[in-house]
C-alpha cells in the first residue's frame, strides 16, 4: 500500500514538472496570427523575446516587444493579456 502511494506521488510530481514548460522560441516560430497581430497593432515594434508555454494540456505564447509591452496569446493566436 505504501508503495502505491509513493508511486502515485512520483507520477503526479512528474506530470506537474513536465506540464509547466516555458520554452524560448524564435519569433518566426510564433503562430501566423500572433505575428500578424504584432505587425498590425505595433508596426514600429520588434519582438525581443518569444516564449511558448505548456500548462496542463494548454499552450500559450508570450511575446515581449522592444517598446516594453508584454503580450500573451492563446494557442489559436488570440490576444489574452497585455502587460506594460
Amino acid at each position: 500500500m505504501k508503495l502505491v502511494k509513493i508511486l502515485s506521488v512520483l507520477a503526479a510530481s512528474a506530470l506537474f514538472i513536465t506540464s509547466c514548460d516555458d520554452k524560448p522560441i524564435a519569433p518566426e516560430q510564433l503562430p501566423e496570427a500572433v505575428r500578424t497581430y504584432v505587425q498590425t497593432n505595433y508596426p514600429g515594434s520588434r519582438i525581443l523575446i518569444a516564449k511558448k508555454d505548456y500548462e496542463w494540456f494548454k499552450t500559450t505564447y508570450d511575446v515581449q516587444l522592444d517598446n516594453g509591452l508584454e503580450l500573451s496569446f492563446n494557442s489559436n493566436g488570440v490576444l489574452t493579456d497585455i502587460d506594460d
